[in-house]
């Protein structure tokens, strides 16, 4: 009974600290300035010191240009409203080890040191009368996953990097090589190893944020298929933080299985309540597809930011381009084609429903049943926040969350991993080792059957197996099929750019100009349609890896920058 009473304490105080982004809601004071021998004196502050170090995981929405852009806006997925954009010019080809937007080094090397301060500074001084050993295990456990997270940030993006496993100090020799890309894996893996074996399946209550035992593995299985990638897992690398020699299946082997871990907890599944994939990403109540989630409080910031600018104060935001707009599928499973008469007169109708619950289209209605207006002098085609592409974001956004009168707010708690993802790694690393019908290890699913969950949640009515277009057995024809789910299913969740890069196909795909669609109306009130091209992409294969911040090399002697940007 003592041990329940612990645990109910303990969970109170962390949902407390989670619900909400701002930093100085989770901590009294700041957890740098307040002696180690305080907080390990009260349990409260223990939490609090955890709960801490949740506040370097990703922001996720508009975190770019002042916090009204996405990272979206770099890739082939969309463009910021506003010409001269910092992800404008990321796309662009504008970035350099001193101008590096996305640069999560600060933010994780401080989680990071402050993992260790609490397992190697204050964990040891707690007494059982403070916190027992069940409560001391929930945090380490969670300590532990916020290690291994933060420095999976780092890997994929930078590859092999200078591995910190303790607290420095100034005394410390900082000039730390670059450890290998699979030394790097391999700690990471070990982290959420550890972490399963202390973080429970669930909590007592169905609250959000915290890490739990699938988070962990969760975590493990997307460490392990970045390794098992191409640009991860091939012999041409010329990098010398990667591992040479042959092509490593067992890689993928690994992936899956780390993945199939996940599904065989029996916890997590699609969310089908309500309007299914579109509610799921405002839902929080019974919402079994998240796995982790960036909390924060309820608010309309998304709306606004990425709203129309017929509404007053609408920003234009992240503006979805026509080359994702083309990608999304009828709703009977068949490739859209301009070259169909009938698709072409009427390019918004019978798509595959995650479009309309994805995308602000010409004719779409929104909030107080307004109908957007895209096209050339329509309403939300003018001023200098309108859409350049001619479509808005509606993914993420919720129709009662309004930023005018009446005010509205809901949760926007970005996920990190769910359910989905979750599906299609475990897919695509059966794929590469087993091909698309078997499932050889008895783990349940075939990578084929873990699409079709998928394609059924998002309501397409044919081609849900993808027996139409992927023959039994073709595992290339998978490998495409697989690639397309995650640039619809994961629109705009930071996926794209990394998972170009790891398929090694980002040269092919972000040289291409970024396209919008140039909508006029006739006196009939009917539309033509025409392409055009929005903004340009540069991609060299310098940018797989991102350049080690100038800050970072001036700072550390023995670092060696990526291959291509030393000069």
């Amino acid at each position: 009974m003592k041990k329940i009473k612990i645990f109910i304490a303990y969970v109170s105080c962390i949902i407390a600290g989670l619900s909400s982004c701002s930093d100085e809601d989770i901590k009294e004071i700041p957890v740098e300035f307040t002696p180690v021998h305080i907080i390990c004196g009260d349990s409260t502050k223990i939490v609090q010191y955890v709960n801490n170090v949740y506040t370097f995981l990703p922001d996720g929405y508009n975190r770019f240009d002042e916090n009204t852009s996405m990272l979206a806006s770099s890739t082939d997925e969309a463009v910021h409203a506003v010409v001269g954009s910092g992800m404008q010019r990321w796309g662009e080809g504008g970035w350099s080890p001193v101008d590096l937007l996305d640069n999560p080094l600060n933010k994780c090397y401080t989680g990071i040191r402050r993992s260790f301060i609490f397992e190697e500074e204050i964990l040891p001084l707690v007494d059982n009368n403070v916190m027992g050993e069940f409560g001391k295990k929930l945090c380490l456990g969670q300590i532990y996953f916020l290690r291994a997270y933060y420095n999976l940030e780092i890997l994929k993006r930078f590859g092999g990097y200078p591995l910190v496993k303790t607290v420095l100090t100034t005394s410390d020799d900082l000039n730390i090589p670059r450890s290998t890309y699979d030394e790097c894996v391999d700690y990471i893996v070990d982290l959420c190893d550890q972490a399963a074996e202390l973080l429970p399946i669930t909590y007592a209550t169905n609250q959000l944020g915290r890490a739990t035992k699938g988070a962990a593995l969760a975590l493990k299985a997307r460490t392990l298929l970045y390794a098992a990638s191409p640009l991860f897992n091939d012999p041409t690398q010329v990098d010398d933080t990667f591992e040479h020699g042959k092509y490593d299946t067992s890689k993928w082997e690994k992936a899956a299985e780390a993945a199939a871990a996940v599904i065989k907890l029996n916890t997590y599944g699609l969310y089908t309540d309500g309007k299914g994939y579109e509610d799921f990403f405002y839902t929080l109540d019974k919402n079994n597809e998240i796995i982790l989630s960036r909390m924060c409080a309820a608010h309309n910031d998304v709306e606004r930011l990425n709203g129309p600018v017929s509404i007053t104060n609408g920003g234009g935001g992240t503006c979805p381009s026509l080359n994702l707009v083309n990608d999304y599928e009828m709703i009977d499973g068949k490739a859209f084609d301009w070259n169909n008469p009938e698709h072409a007169a009427n390019p918004f109708v019978n798509r595959d429903p995650r479009f309309e619950k994805s995308i602000l289209y010409n004719g779409s209605t929104w909030m107080n049943n307004m109908v957007v207006e895209t096209f050339t002098g329509g309403k939300d085609f003018t001023g200098v926040k309108a859409t350049r592409t001619g479509f808005y974001i509606r993914k993420f956004c919720n129709i009662s969350a309004s930023w005018n009168a009446p005010i509205g707010k809901a949760f926007h708690c970005f996920p990190l991993l769910r359910y989905g993802d979750l599906l299609l790694m475990y897919a695509e690393a059966m794929n590469e080792v087993y091909g698309p019908d078997t499932d050889s290890k008895g783990y349940g699913l075939t990578a084929r059957q873990a699409v079709a969950l998928i394609r059924e949640r998002a309501g397409l009515t044919g081609n849900i197996d993808l027996s139409e277009t992927v023959p039994v057995g073709n595992k290339e024809k998978m490998r495409i099929a697989i690639q397309h789910e995650r640039r619809i299913e994961l629109a705009f969740e930071e996926h794209r750019h990394l998972d170009l890069r790891r398929w090694k196909l980002a040269e092919q795909v972000l040289n291409q100009p970024v396209l919008g669609l140039k909508i006029d109306k006739k006196e009939d009130g009917t539309f033509t349609y025409t392409p055009q091209v929005v903004e340009s992409r540069e991609f060299t294969p310098k940018m797989y890896l991102y350049p080690f911040p100038q800050s970072e090399m001036s700072r550390n002697t023995n670092l060696k920058q990526n291959t291509g940007w030393n000069s």
